[in-house]
């Protein structure tokens, strides 16, 4: 896994870089909308949709 960013939350579950407990792996971010499917979905520039993870309303 890669690096979570530490005192960040990201509630945008469709992103390949959503972690558990709500954590980001990117390595900078803006801020995310919880059912974002795609960049435009959202507010962060770093978005991108993790097709393995359909839990999330996609």
């Amino acid at each position: 896994m890669d690096k979570v960013i530490k005192d960040i939350r990201c509630n945008a579950c469709n992103c390949v870089h959503h972690a558990d407990d709500h954590k980001c792996t990117a390595g900078h971010i803006e801020i995310g909308n919880t059912s974002a499917c795609s960049c435009q979905d959202t507010l962060c520039a770093t978005f991108e949709l993790d097709n393995s993870k359909k839990h999330c309303g996609c």
